[in-house]
């Protein structure tokens, strides 16, 4: 016959046992639970990665603006949502993972792979004009030129220094330049205007006047800060997804730092010594002052429309070191009023120019070089198709500069960096 005590003894044990076993079940699966989680994190991560490895290959075929769902390998297991953004003369390219609760975003600025281009170092429109050199000018690189092909030439006491007068095969250019992309003239253009996208948070600047940082993520909608007055940004920090539009002129000072965003004004005046990476896009004239430094990507651009009583212009001092894209359009063709960029002594870009009428070199550019002429001006008098102590070097571009498609149908486009 058992004893009460020890049924009581082994009902004790069950809910012993039950208790151990239960702590042990729920333990492997929270531990199950978060290796899932864990392991499901890094597929999403891994997926946004892709994400974006499928849209710089199936660029072309992305619209504009606009998300779509892709299944990266017909699964139904690994679905991103891909959308593909204008951002000034570049794009952003965002892919997002969802799973439940989770979701990772990746964002990265894109451009078109100038290594798979044709490498051009100069073209210089046929005007029926030779292109003369002196002084210790050096170009190199495939260049084409006027049928009155290149020569030397003796100018302010100095004539010209060298073995070579181009360092690379030259070819006949055509009277006109290189129509450069109308559709990046047009998404542009149209942020003069102030017109906003259907996803863009519009706010009027002097609600921000005061603030000393404005940061936006390339997670959310654009942040487009507008003024029709002339704004002048000193002692801020703005970074990421911000558009500043003004209806006049943006005076950029040294103590303001910009990385990332866009400019859209009348005139844009960037002061001596200022520096960071940005797109500025001027409808009449930007400046920009000594020592100034504008860190790759950058961009800095005139479009304009219509005929003026003034000369467009890009004016870029001495000793400024830009690291982009600099060009200059100009729809209707103004004997005049002609279009002017003017890059000043000691002053580098490395990547692009695109000059609708007149350069006026007298720095250095390693990449590429788009004008329809030369403009020299000296103490004693101005000439016209040549340079003096300028450099042209496309072998100087690195392999891995991505830059803007401005005449090439360029096929292949290349991260720049990630925004997030």
């Amino acid at each position: 016959m058992i004893k009460a005590g020890a049924l009581l003894y082994a009902m004790f044990l069950v809910i012993v046992i039950t208790l151990i076993s239960s702590s042990f079940i729920l333990v492997n699966y929270y531990s199950n639970a978060y290796v899932i989680r864990i392991l499901k994190q890094e597929q999403l991560f891994q997926d946004a990665h892709s994400g974006i490895n499928y849209g710089l290959v199936m660029h072309r075929e992305l619209p504009i603006n606009t998300k779509i769902e892709v299944d990266l390998f017909s699964n139904e297991q690994h679905r991103v949502a891909i959308t593909k953004n204008n951002w000034g003369a570049l794009f952003v390219l965002v892919s997002e993972a969802v799973w439940k609760t989770k979701k990772v975003t990746k964002s990265a600025l894109i451009g078109a792979n100038m290594d798979d281009g044709e490498k051009i170092a100069l073209y210089l429109a046929n005007q029926n004009k030779p292109l003369s050199l002196t002084g210790t000018t050096k170009i190199v690189g495939n260049c084409y030129l006027p049928e009155a092909g290149v020569k030397r030439a003796y100018i302010e006491g100095k004539s010209f220094v060298g073995n070579k007068l181009i360092d690379g095969i030259k070819y006949f250019s055509n009277k006109t330049l290189p129509p450069i992309s109308e559709e990046l003239i047009q998404e542009n253009q149209r942020n003069f205007f102030n017109n906003r996208r259907q996803n863009d948070s519009l706010v009027n600047y002097d609600m921000v006047f005061n603030q000393d940082t404005i940061f936006n993520s390339f997670e959310n909608k654009t942040l487009v800060l507008y003024s029709p007055l002339a704004i002048e940004l000193s002692n801020k920090i703005i970074e990421g997804n911000i558009i500043i539009q003004s209806g006049q002129k943006i005076t950029i000072k040294s103590t303001s730092s910009i990385s990332n965003a866009l400019l859209y004004a009348k005139g844009i005046i960037l002061e001596k010594n200022v520096e960071g990476n940005m797109q500025l896009f001027a409808e009449d004239s930007i400046l920009v002052g000594e020592n100034c430094q504008l860190h790759y990507p950058s961009v800095v651009a005139v479009i304009g429309v219509g005929t003026t009583t003034y000369t467009r212009k890009i004016i870029i001092d001495e000793k400024v070191a830009i690291k982009g894209t600099v060009f200059l359009y100009n729809k209707e063709v103004d004997r005049k009023h002609r279009t002017l960029i003017s890059v000043g002594k000691e002053s580098k870009i490395t990547g692009q120019i695109y000059a609708s009428e007149l350069l006026e070199l007298k720095g250095e550019v390693h990449g590429s070089v788009f004008c329809k002429n030369f403009l020299l001006k000296t103490p004693s008098s101005v000439y016209e198709n040549h340079l003096i102590d300028a450099t042209i070097n496309r072998k100087e571009l690195s392999e891995y500069f991505v830059g803007v498609p401005l005449t090439e149908n360029i096929e292949k486009q290349r991260l720049i960096k990630w925004l997030n």
